[in-house]
């Protein structure tokens, strides 16, 4: 955490996505990494301040939190056009993660994480693919970000031989993982078997009791495509949640992503244990998957959070997009009420905070939080100005983004990322994504 004592002035500050009447005037200040005071700052610490910010009525929000994100697929970006789903991880995706290199997977990571902190992002949960996660954790540390980061099982059940790893192999990854990174406060392994289809039962069952007896959070996608649900129903005759279910891949500790294609009875599964689902609303539409029916389970008490997916299916890492996104689509499926914008905003805040563990610490900015935030510059989207959550999902754009700051650590300020040498990694990612398309084959 930063030991620098940061002041920002004459903002406005929403303390609380989930309060719609937190929003207050005055200055915050943050200190060891943290929010010591918010609101009203007393005179003797102000002064005590080593760099202070004048915000000029500028909006403070909690940083935004992105539970679904694939760093290693950032150099696929522009890739894999027009395509479904099934097809687009057999003919792109996959070949490319297989011709990953530790140099090439440091390099996506780089990209996806300047296209996160420059657009507000501070806390984010990805999922790797099945060789060298240790590398997506030295980027997030270098750079400054926190987050779950998911270690990718398959087997020979993908049909991909290239990315199948045997479970032990895989689990004994994880193990040299955790020996190394267990005791980080703000970077933690998740696991992640990638899906029904690319999964034996074994693999999935044994990825279970790992995470379990460690306490790790389970990642996976889940129903994202009618074609997936349907080869689940062939193979194993059952509905994709409701297979899930069946092997104990449900619960407080799970991560669904998508949900797409879901029946009353697996919403209802999902209730009942409490399993968190992960809205990638862009990613859906962009692979034609279909829209998720998240009133339904916002209306069960089901805890939703949003993420962007990786840039081979959506091209942004953009929270604010996918705001917008999220909250057009429930009108279009449902009604113009059915998923307010303030609502939007607590999903990517406080429902992300919650899903990821870090309730109270991330996701709000009341004294002794994280310093988890982002500055909004003032935006003639927006003016003469509403409310402050319709103004974040429908007015602003990531382009607003004047400040992001992790831990009390400036990342990103006014048009330049202060942990990323920008010149040198936008030479880095042609160079790398030229050699991983020669290696898979598709240059």
């Amino acid at each position: 955490m930063s030991g620098d004592a940061i002041l920002f002035r004459n903002a406005r500050i929403w303390v609380d996505p989930s309060v719609r009447e937190s929003v207050i005037t005055g200055d915050l200040l943050s200190e060891e990494g943290r929010v010591a005071a918010c609101g009203t700052v007393p005179e003797g610490a102000a002064a005590q301040a080593t760099e202070v910010v004048e915000a000029a009525g500028r909006l403070i929000i909690p940083g935004l939190i992105q539970t679904h994100v694939h760093l290693c697929q950032t150099l696929m970006r522009g890739l894999a056009e027009d395509v479904p789903l099934l097809e687009w991880l057999r003919r792109y995706i996959w070949p490319l993660e297989a011709a990953h290199t530790r140099d090439s997977l440091r390099v996506s990571a780089l990209l996806g994480c300047a296209s996160l902190i420059r657009s507000g992002t501070t806390a984010v949960m990805t999922f790797e693919t099945v060789r060298h996660t240790d590398v997506a954790f030295e980027v997030l540390e270098e750079v400054g970000l926190m987050g779950h980061i998911s270690h990718c099982l398959m087997d020979e059940t993908g049909g991909y031989p290239s990315l199948a790893v045997p479970l032990r192999e895989a689990l004994n990854d994880c193990e040299r993982i955790l020996e190394r990174w267990g005791g980080n406060r703000d970077l933690r392994l998740a696991i992640a078997p990638r899906f029904a289809l690319s999964s034996s039962s074994q693999n999935l069952r044994e990825a279970v009791r790992f995470a379990r007896e460690r306490g790790l959070l389970l990642h996976t996608h889940a129903a994202e495509q009618e074609e997936e649900v349907l080869l689940v129903q062939e193979r194993t005759g059952l509905g994709n949640v409701e297979y899930l279910d069946s092997l104990g891949l449900l619960g407080p500790d799970v991560c669904l992503t998508h949900c797409v294609h879901v029946q009353p009875e697996e919403v209802r599964r999902i209730a009942e244990t409490e399993t968190r689902v992960i809205h990638c609303p862009s990613a859906n539409l962009k692979l034609g998957s279909g829209i998720a029916p998240i009133t339904e389970f916002l209306k069960s008490g089901i805890l939703v959070s949003l993420g962007a997916d990786g840039a081979p299916c959506n091209n942004r890492l953009d929270a604010f997009t996918e705001m917008r996104t999220a909250a057009l689509l429930q009108k279009i499926r449902s009604d113009p009420a059915a998923l307010p914008p303030q609502r939007v905003v607590e999903m990517a805040t406080v429902g992300g905070a919650r899903t990821l563990g870090w309730e109270g610490e991330l996701g709000v900015l009341r004294a002794g939080a994280r310093a988890n935030l982002v500055m909004l510059d003032r935006s003639w989207q927006v003016e003469p100005g509403a409310d402050p959550a319709v103004d974040v999902v429908y007015g602003h754009s990531s382009e607003d983004v004047c400040l992001t700051m992790v831990n009390g650590r400036i990342l990103y300020r006014d048009g330049r990322l202060r942990t990323i040498d920008e010149e040198w990694l936008r030479k880095a990612a042609g160079e790398e994504r030229r050699k991983l398309m020669q290696r898979a084959g598709l240059l």
